[in-house]
């Protein structure tokens, strides 16, 4: 991997401007000492109305790693005063997860979350928070946007290690001007590492589980290094275990970083990388009649004999990862602050499927390129079992800056933020041997070539895109601090510029999407224990889906197998929010309603062209959503701490559906990802030593099809801990062991959607012609889970 010139400058200069104006702050001794003299009522920080929190894990608390056991709702209900619906999850609630779960599971008991999980680990799983997947959601690691700039898709399971996040917080309907995302019409998602510790130490844990699972994590901290003021903590972790069902297995190697220079008051620059290498084997996704028929057992096949394309070994996904970010906020005089956060994202793999392709009949694009020439294959063959490769590689850089111009009894913030990414796609095809091998999964050497000795392919890409953002807001604090007044303006403009090399139709293609995006919030304090608030938000997203800028050619007919639309509006929405919150000595909770209005709603979908997966966005037309969500929990009371959430969601389609020139009566249909209803609960214990928790989570059913003809069905689940903390023992400090069940009923059950379609079965349009039906594919629910860890700080 090699940053170009452009980027090297643009990083490098960012990162030492933020040092050399950190060092020249630094030598300034502070006006006031280093402590903040103003009064807490008069400090805030936009909307959120509290000071950054920075999670410091000792080895001197409750635990070795952070947990407090003083947040409410065991760890998911931190207290809240600003003026949007936000929750946040501490380390009272993390510290007790598996080492394997990702942010994503974390969330799951939260109000309006539906997480399918995948896998028994918490690792592969489908997110929708209100009816929205994941591609309407925004996703921000220490301070840059993270995941797939095209796709929307965030891969969570890159971020960090459970073991270093501090918190997490999602931010439901309006979200934070500030954030560098545009596409969060139904959430943002924030997760942030623990702050590194100031004393010199480590910490360590190994784990086991079922279906083979063996895990083991180390961090060590540096404490402060010197008298440079400087502190981090490097962290690395490996994780193995066999697919739990069918054949294959999975391989993790993991490393986080976080570097801190703090000084004066609020000032700070930091440092975050995170490096992530993931292989595994594919699992196979049921259509509802395969899953009814075979249930687990549906799969890729584990033995090989030749022509069968459904061998597993030749489905296989690989991917590398590396994010590195410079969240860094100066104090330049007593009311004006600078946050800047430079960031560069490299991602690099393969999800490769499998096919049947004929030797002799072929095309390359709309022009024939037969017969192919196939390394591999047997002499005189006419057909040839391969590996279809997809090979990416994507390359974001960026920066999000803004100024924090404390007036008075307000704040004003106003920024700009620059995004540029890069996304090259190519397919290739590697003839599988009498063992189902392959030359190189990678499509690097020994590929299908063409009659002519070019590389065979029915796609390839270079998507590049531009973001350009504006924003400005001014937060206010009136009657003695009770009423916190926001008004924000967001303008983005989103550039897109694809080319494709393979002749045909859709070889160049652009795209510019451009909104404004006003929003407003307030929140009143009856109280210092009662609080309404309020927002109105806005936000839009372009097309996803390489799918929606190039051709994907059918290789025996030169014709696309899928076409780019044209339509490239983008998907905007118009939300408010209507609240209160009770932060009681005994009992918190908080209750709101919701409403969502959507133009040019996209959904995600997926369909096989020539034996891969391959993804697409759909123009669903305007979507309506409204709802109430409600959460209550208890502060620890001798150390008990129960949680309970609920949402209400009515969700309904309000145009028809065009289907090649035909319109499906979907009008009134209830939107896809959307139950009806969704409930969570749970209690914890947790008394400094021994501590145990169960929490279990109910999901409506959820219509697959715009055309409401096939259900996924509603279930529930149950997960499970118990474990012991023991006194320090020497160097040893807090070590701790721990047992975890998910899913502990082992429910068999299908826990979320794969690819949505328009209809299930054959359908009549308004005109009298009959849509033949197309099924949805499905993820099936992990089964039973179990881990048992142990782990120590030192």
């Amino acid at each position: 991997m090699t940053l170009n010139h452009r980027l090297s400058r643009f990083f490098l200069a960012t990162a030492l401007g933020a040092m050399a104006i950190g060092q020249a702050y630094a030598q300034a001794p502070a006006q006031s000492g280093d402590a903040d003299s103003r009064p807490q009522s008069e400090r805030f920080n936009g909307t959120s109305d509290q000071g950054a929190q920075d999670i410091i894990v000792t080895g001197r608390g409750a635990s070795a790693n952070g947990v407090t056991n003083t947040t409410p709702g065991g760890g998911l209900m931190a207290v809240q005063t600003g003026t949007k619906l936000r929750s946040t999850i501490t380390r009272d609630y993390i510290d007790k997860l598996t080492g394997t779960t990702t942010a994503f599971s974390a969330i799951k008991s939260l109000p309006g979350v539906v997480v399918g999980a995948g896998d028994p680990f918490g690792g592969n799983v489908n997110l929708s928070i209100r009816g929205l997947s994941q591609t309407s959601l925004g996703f921000n690691f220490e301070g840059m946007p993270i995941g797939d700039q095209l796709s929307y898709s965030a891969f969570p399971g890159e971020w960090a290690d459970t073991e270093n996040v501090g918190l997490i917080n999602l931010t439901r309907g309006s979200t934070d001007i500030t954030a560098p995302v545009y596409n969060s019409v139904g959430a943002l998602l924030q997760e942030e590492l623990k702050a590194p510790a100031k004393n010199a130490g480590g910490y360590v844990s190994f784990a086991v589980g079922n279906h083979d699972l063996n895990r083991q994590f180390v961090r060590l901290e540096t404490g402060e290094i010197g008298k440079t003021g400087i502190r981090g903590f490097i962290s690395g972790s490996r994780t193995y275990n066999d697919s739990w069902r069918g054949p294959g297995r999975t391989e993790r190697h993991h490393i986080d970083s976080k570097f801190v220079k703090e000084w004066g008051e609020d000032s700070f620059v930091s440092l975050v990388a995170t490096y992530n290498e993931e292989k595994s084997d594919r699992s196979r996704n049921p259509t509802m009649a395969q899953w009814k028929a075979s249930g687990r057992d549906f799969n890729f096949d584990e033995d090989y004999t030749p022509g069968n394309a459904n061998y597993y070994r030749l489905r296989i996904a690989d991917r590398q990862s590396l994010y590195v970010s410079a969240p860094s906020n100066i104090r330049l005089t007593e009311n004006l602050q600078l946050s800047v956060t430079p960031y560069y994202l490299y991602t690099h793999g393969i999800i490769n499927g499998a096919s049947n392709l004929n030797l002799v009949t072929a095309y390359q694009g709309s022009v024939p390129a037969g017969p192919l020439q196939a390394p591999g294959a047997a002499a005189g063959a006419t057909t040839a079992t391969v590996m279809n490769v997809d090979r990416y590689d994507q390359n974001t850089y960026g920066q999000n800056s803004y100024l924090k111009w404390d007036v008075g009894s307000s704040q004003i913030r106003v920024g700009y933020w620059y995004s540029h990414f890069v996304h090259d796609e190519l397919a290739a095809f590697q003839v599988a041997d009498a063992n189902g091998k392959v030359t190189d999964p990678y499509g690097d050497h020994g590929s299908v070539l063409t009659a002519n000795g070019e590389v065979l392919r029915n796609f390839a890409a270079v998507i590049k895109q531009d973001v350009n953002g504006v924003y400005a807001d001014i937060t206010s604090k009136l009657m003695d601090d009770k009423l916190l007044l926001n008004a924000g303006f967001k303008y983005v403009w989103v550039d897109r510029q694809s080319t494709s090399p393979l002749v045909g139709t859709a070889m160049n293609m652009s795209s510019l999407s451009r909104k404004p995006l006003p929003q407003a919030s307030i929140r009143y304090s009856f109280d210092d224990q009662n609080q309404v608030f309020a927002d109105v938000t806005t936000a839009f997203r372009a097309p996803s889906a390489v799918s929606s800028y190039v051709n994907i050619y059918n290789l025996t007919t030169g014709q696309p197998s899928s076409t780019p639309s044209g339509n490239y509006k983008p998907e905007y929405s118009i939300g408010e929010e209507i609240g209160f919150r009770h932060h009681g000595d005994v009992v918190h909770f908080t209750i709101a309603a919701f409403n969502y209005d959507l133009s040019d709603r996209l959904v995600q979908g997926s369909q096989i062209v020539n034996g891969t997966s391959v993804g697409f966005a759909v123009n669903v037309g305007d979507q309506s959503a409204r709802g109430i969500e409600f959460e209550i929990g208890m502060v620890p009371y001798h150390g008990f701490s129960p949680y309970f959430s609920a949402q209400y969601l009515d969700a309904t389609t309000k145009d028809d559906y065009p289907v090649r020139g035909q319109y499906l009566p979907t009008a009134g249909k209830r939107a896809v990802l959307s139950p009806e209803f969704i409930a969570s609960g749970g209690i914890s214990y947790d008394n400094g030593h021994f501590f145990a928790s169960v929490e279990g989570n109910y999901v409506g059913k959820q219509y697959s099809t715009f055309m409401n003809d096939e259900i996924l069905p509603s279930f529930a689940t149950g997960n499970a801990t118990i474990g012991y903390r023991f006194d320090t023992m020497g160097f040893i400090k807090k070590p701790q062991m721990q047992f975890n069940l998910t899913n502990f009923t082992d429910k068999k059950y299908l826990s979320g959607m794969q690819g949505v379609t328009s209809n299930a079965l054959a359908t009549t349009s308004r005109t009298g012609t009959t849509i033949a039906g197309s099924a949805p594919t499905y993820l099936i629910g992990g089964g039973i889970g179990a881990t048992f860890s142990i782990s120590a700080a030192f």
